[in-house]
C-alpha cells in the first residue's frame, strides 16, 4: 500500500509538472498569435506586389462631369467661356512684352514680383489675333453695360404726348422723370410733469410736439431732345446754394435759340480783363444770328467774393455795423425819463448831471427755460411812474376804433422823475380786483381802460426772475443790461 500511495503521488507531482508546463506554453502561443495578427498586414502590405497593393488601396472617387466645366485660362485665345468661371483676381496682373530679338510678343502674368503662369510667346499674327479679341471682348462688355444703365425702372413712366407742335418745340414726345434719393419724417411727442406744489395744477403738465424732416433729393426730367430739368435739394446742406434747381432748353444747330437757362446759372467770360460770376439765379439766354452770338443774363447773385489782407502774421478786415445791432435786445431804459435824458445827462461825463440814483431793480423775463424755482405771474405797464409828458398815446377809445390821447391822469409834483404818484395808473390797476386776478385782466384793460397789448401793457404767465448776476445796471442813467439775451 505504501509503495502504491508513492507511485500515486509521484504521479500527482509529475500531472502537476506538466499541467504547469502545458499553461506556460500555452500562454507562450498566444502571444506568438497575436504577435503574427499584428505583423501580417504591414507585411502583406510591404512584401505584396503591385497588383495586390491596387486591390488593397481605397478606389478614388470616379471624375466628375460638370455641366458647366472650368477650365484654367492658360490660352489666351480660348479665354472663358463660362460666366460661373471667374475671371483673375485684380492682384494677378497681365502685360505684353515685346522681344527684339527673337521678334515674338511675350504675354506674362505676375502676382507682386512672382511669376503666376509661364510667359507666352506669340508670333506678330497672333498678337493682332489676340489684341482684336480683347477689343471686341471689351467693346461688347460696354455697350451691355449702357444698355442695362438706361433700362433702369424710373420713377414714372414715360408719357408720350401725341401732336407735331409738341415735337417741334421740344424735340421730341417723351417725358421722362427720374427721382434719386430719401426723404425720412420723425414725429416724437415729448411729456413732461412736474411735482411742484408751487406751480398751478394744470401747469405741471407739459405736452410737446417734436417734429423732424430730412430729404435729400434729386431729380433729372427730360421733356423730348431740348428741355431738361435738373434739381438737387438737401435740408442738411450747409449752405443755400447747395440747393441747386435749373431748367435748360437747348435748341438744334440751325435755331436761332442756342441755350435758354432758369435757376442757377453762371456766367463764365473767356477774357482775363474781366472775370466771370458765379453762384446766379436768374435767366440766361444764348442766341445767334448768323455769325453774330448775343449772351444775356438777367440774375441775382446768391454769393459773395471777399478780399482777406494779411499782414504781419494776422488778418485784417474791416467792416461796419450799427450801435442799435451790436448787442440787440441786451441793453434796456427803465423808463421813457432816462431815455430823452441820456443825451443831455451824458454831455457832463466823466461825470453825468443828474441826481438820481437807483438802489433796487428786479428784473422778471419770459420763462423760456421752465424755470420754475423763482417764477411769478405779471402785467407789465408802460406808462407806470411816468411823467404827463413822457407817456405813450395811440390808446383806443371805448366809444369807437379811432386812438385817442392819454386817458392817464397825470399829478403836477413839480418834477419829471420817474414816481407811481405821476399818475393815477398804479393805483388805478392795485384797486381793480380783475386786474390783479391776472386772468381777465387783458379784457379789463382793453374794454374799460382802452389800452392796447404790446403797446401799453404786455401779460406775461410764468416769468422767471432773474439773479443779480444774471444783470447789470446804471445806478445813474437807469438803464439795465443783459449778460446773455
Amino acid at each position: 500500500m505504501a509503495n502504491i500511495a508513492t507511485a500515486v503521488t509521484s504521479l500527482l507531482k509529475v500531472w502537476e509538472l506538466r499541467q504547469g508546463y502545458i499553461f506556460s506554453t500555452s500562454l507562450w502561443v498566444l502571444f506568438l498569435i497575436f504577435g503574427l495578427l499584428l505583423y501580417m498586414p504591414y507585411h502583406s502590405y510591404a512584401y505584396s506586389s503591385a497588383a495586390d497593393f491596387d486591390y488593397i488601396q481605397q478606389v478614388d472617387s470616379p471624375e466628375v462631369i460638370l455641366p458647366f466645366p472650368l477650365s484654367d485660362d492658360i490660352d489666351p485665345f480660348t479665354g472663358t467661356s463660362s460666366r460661373i468661371d471667374f475671371n483673375d483676381p485684380e492682384n494677378v496682373t497681365t502685360t505684353i512684352e515685346y522681344d527684339p530679338v527673337t521678334g515674338q510678343y511675350i504675354l506674362v502674368k505676375k502676382i507682386g514680383d512672382y511669376y503666376f503662369r509661364y510667359p507666352m510667346a506669340m508670333s506678330l499674327e497672333e498678337y493682332l489675333q489676340y489684341d482684336m479679341n480683347k477689343s471686341v471682348s471689351e467693346y461688347w462688355d460696354e455697350k451691355l453695360d449702357s444698355e442695362t444703365l438706361d433700362e433702369a425702372t424710373p420713377w414714372a413712366p414715360s408719357l408720350k404726348v401725341k401732336g407735331g407742335g409738341f415735337d417741334r418745340l421740344f424735340g421730341g414726345n417723351s417725358i421722362d422723370i427720374k427721382p434719386q434719393g430719401s426723404a425720412e419724417l420723425t414725429l416724437g411727442v415729448n411729456i413732461s410733469k412736474t411735482e411742484n406744489p408751487r406751480i398751478p395744477v394744470d401747469q405741471r403738465r407739459i405736452t410737446t410736439f417734436d417734429f423732424d424732416q430730412r430729404i435729400q433729393l434729386n431729380v433729372i426730367g427730360n421733356i423730348g431732345e431740348k428741355l431738361k430739368l435738373t434739381t438737387s435739394f438737401n435740408t442738411e446742406a450747409t449752405f443755400d446754394f447747395e440747393n441747386q434747381m435749373k431748367l435748360e432748353y437747348t435748341g438744334y444747330e440751325d435755331e436761332i435759340i442756342k441755350k435758354l437757362e432758369a435757376g442757377n446759372v453762371s456766367m463764365p467770360l473767356p477774357t482775363t480783363l474781366i472775370s466771370g460770376v458765379q453762384s446766379l439765379f436768374g435767366i440766361k439766354a444764348e442766341l445767334q444770328f448768323g455769325k453774330l452770338y448775343v449772351t444775356a443774363l438777367l440774375s441775382q447773385q446768391k454769393g459773395e467774393r471777399k478780399e482777406i489782407n494779411v499782414e504781419g502774421g494776422a488778418q485784417t478786415e474791416n467792416f461796419e455795423i450799427f450801435a442799435d445791432q451790436y448787442e440787440e435786445n441786451r441793453h434796456f431804459f427803465l423808463s421813457n425819463y432816462f431815455r430823452s435824458e441820456y443825451d443831455d445827462v451824458m454831455q457832463s461825463l466823466p461825470n453825468p448831471a443828474t441826481d438820481l440814483d437807483i438802489t433796487r431793480v428786479e428784473v422778471w423775463i419770459v420763462n423760456t427755460q421752465n424755470d420754475f424755482e423763482n417764477y411769478r405771474n405779471v402785467i407789465a405797464f408802460t406808462d407806470i411812474g411816468e411823467a404827463s409828458n413822457f407817456l405813450s398815446g395811440a390808446y383806443k377809445s371805448s366809444r369807437g376804433p379811432e386812438p385817442t390821447g392819454n386817458p392817464i391822469q397825470s399829478f403836477p409834483t413839480g418834477n419829471s422823475f420817474p414816481d407811481n404818484d405821476q399818475n393815477v395808473l398804479y393805483q388805478e390797476m392795485f384797486n381793480d380786483p380783475i386786474v390783479r386776478g391776472f386772468d381777465d385782466a387783458p379784457t379789463q384793460l382793453m374794454d374799460v381802460y382802452g389800452y392796447v397789448p404790446g403797446i401799453h401793457f404786455e401779460r406775461v404767465t410764468n416769468a422767471r426772475k432773474l439773479e443779480p448776476s444774471d444783470f447789470t445796471f446804471n445806478r445813474r442813467l437807469g438803464f439795465i443790461s443783459l449778460r446773455q439775451s
